[in-house]
Parts: structure tokens; sequence; C-alpha cells
């Protein structure tokens, strides 16, 4: 019997997914949280997706939930789809469900399965799970009205490891046949480093906090506050990520200079679209609001990290600091204390203590 695979989240990247993956054979549970379940109605009551763009498909899905507790009990494979800002809202509900042999990929992580692993330690235990994590997700697209997607790119590449790493080759050879794009690396931290977010985000938007506020939505990132300037900041916050991944001897995923020189800087990289993925990139509008991913997700959880990490092999990452304390003074939120090196339980350890424990989990 074909085993379904439950997908938490029923935003942008959950309904692409159960579509995607219900179009090519799988049977897919797509589980919302009960906080959203208004957002999500239609797709509850219909079972039915419909997308536009690079895929023109119209489906039903095996079965919609806001029960977490039906969506676990049947599958083994659990696919967490929620920007990094909610993992805890739905490791709240995901954890007292989970059983033994369960498989989580989280999607994309920002060192999400740091955060579930510390969590399930503290929790349950004696559970015996396996947890990985991506550094993006498969596909650029919206909602576009109620179940109804836009898809405009998909991912050439996708990088991979479980927590621990030593982990990584077995849980890959479960959830490739998924995502054929699905590339291991070297441990979790290599895959939070990679994830282009943290590092293209916030920079601009900070450094375009008038422009955002008093154009009342119509702001284009990528199209008006990625200049050669403000990309040149994006530039030192890459090349302080990579010295700090360097300095504990880990890869991450690494781009040319010239990669950076445009209006998307990386983000179109690693993304494929038919035709003009730069203008496709550039009309994405947003962010709209100070209080957006791009800065209240990207830094707590993109940023500190790295920064905090740098510390302990002594690299100095004045860009990202200055990026941090620019974003706790225009939102007027503490991103230091939100998520530390405690919350990924790292905190303590040095250099060599950090490298055993993503690599053997102890």
């Amino acid at each position: 019997m074909k085993q379904p695979i439950a997908i938490l989240g029923g935003g942008n990247g959950g309904h692409q997914m159960a579509i995607d993956l219900a179009l090519r054979g799988q049977d897919v549970i797509l589980c919302e949280h009960p906080q959203f379940k208004d957002k999500f109605e239609n797709t509850l009551k219909t079972r039915t997706i419909e997308c536009t763009g690079m895929l023109e498909a119209k489906t039903e899905i095996y079965k919609t939930t806001i029960d977490f507790k039906m969506a676990l009990r049947e599958a083994d494979l659990i696919y967490l789809v929620v920007p990094a800002i909610a993992h805890e809202t739905f490791f709240d509900l995901m954890i007292p469900h989970l059983k033994d042999g369960h498989i989580i990929v989280i999607w994309a992580g920002d060192a999400g399965a740091l955060r579930l692993a510390k969590r399930l330690r503290e929790e349950a235990p004696k559970l015996r799970v396996k947890i990985a994590e991506t550094n993006t997700l498969p596909y650029g697209t919206r909602l576009i009205g109620p179940s109804k997607l836009d898809l405009f790119v998909t991912a050439k590449k996708i990088l991979f490891s479980a927590f621990p790493a030593s982990d990584t080759e077995e849980i890959l050879e479960r959830v490739k046949d998924t995502f054929p794009v699905l590339e291991p690396i070297d441990n979790v931290l290599s895959v939070s480093f990679s994830n282009p977010n943290p590092t293209v985000h916030p920079a601009p938007s900070l450094l375009n906090t008038g422009r955002i506020q008093y154009s009342k939505g119509e702001f284009y990132l990528y199209r008006e506050g990625i200049t050669e300037a403000t990309g040149r900041v994006i530039k030192k916050v890459y090349d302080e990520t990579l010295a700090i991944a360097r300095a504990f001897g880990f890869r991450m995923r690494e781009f040319e200079d010239e990669e950076f020189r445009n209006p998307c800087s990386i983000m179109c990289v690693d993304f494929w679209a038919p035709f003009d993925k730069a203008g496709i990139v550039s009309n994405m509008k947003g962010p709209s609001t100070i209080y957006n991913r791009y800065i209240i997700e990207d830094l707590p959880y993109g940023l500190v990290h790295r920064s905090q990490l740098g510390d302990v092999v002594k690299i100095s990452t004045p860009i990202i600091d200055s990026i941090v304390n620019l974003g706790e003074a225009v939102c007027n939120m503490k991103f230091w204390e939100d998520r530390t090196l405690a919350h990924l339980g790292l905190d303590g350890k040095n250099k060599a203590e950090i490298m055993q424990y993503v690599q053997e989990g102890h």
C-alpha cells in the first residue's frame, strides 16, 4: 500500500507542493494549522487545487485537514512547509502526534532541524524520528485566489542535510524520489548558511525603509531596492557568512562575484523559468511593510545565528551585526534575543563540539 505524504502548512509552498506531488502520483494529506483555517477553508472543503503559470493544472488531492493527529497517523513522511517564523507554532501541534519512524523534512529550514531536535530532547526524549532540512523551497509561487496558485520559477538545485548529518544518506534515499533536485551537503549549518533569503533580503529592505512605508504597498524590492550600492552590502553579508563557514570547515553554496551584480542578486541563480527569469523575479511586489518576512524572519532566523557562530570561531561580522541592530531599531523588536544559539542547542559549545554535534547529534 502506498504511504501518503503529510504536508504541514497550507500557504503558498504547501499548496504548490501538494498539487505538484499529487500530479506525480503521490497521495498527499495537506494539513493547515487551525489558526489559519479561514484562509484554508476552500481547500479544506473542495480538496482541489488549481495552478497557473509554469504549471497549468487542476487536481484533487487525497485529504485536507486541520487535524494534526489524523494527518500524522497515516503518513510516515512529513514535509513541514511554512516560514521559519511559524515553525514553533507548528511544532506545538506536531510534536504530540509524532511516532517512532517518522521522517520530518523542513522546507526551508533556517536551522529549524536544530530547533526541532532541541524541543524533542526536552519534550519527547524517547521518541525516535529522523529530521532533515533544505536551504530553499522547490518553487517560487504565490496564492492568487482560494486554492489557486501562480507558479513562476522552480528550483534547479536544493541543498539537503539531516540532523545529525550521519543520517543524511539514509533520509535522502527515502525522499529523493519526490524531489530529484535534492543534493546532499555537509550538515544543517551548511544548509542554513546556503539559504539565499537572509543574505539578500534584509539589507536592501532596511535601506529602503522610507520608500517601503511611503509607497503604501507599491514597492518592488528586486526592481527598485537592489541597486549597485545595496548590492555591495548583500555581497558583504555573503562574504562574512562564507568566512564563518570556512573557519568551521563546512561547505555552503558559493557564488561568483558577477552573480551579485544584478537587481535579483543571487536569487535567480538556482531557479529556472521558461523565459526572462530575472524579469519574473523583479516583478515580485513587496515588502509592503517593515514587519515583513524579509526583515522579521530573515534577521532572527537567518542572520543572528550566523553572527553568533562567527563569535565562536573569532570571525568578525560587522555588516551582519549592523543589519540586525538596524532591524531592531526600525521594527522595535529584539532580534538578538528571539533566536539565539541556545534555541539551536549550540550554546556553550566550542568549534569542535559544534561540528561533532551537527555530525553525530551528541
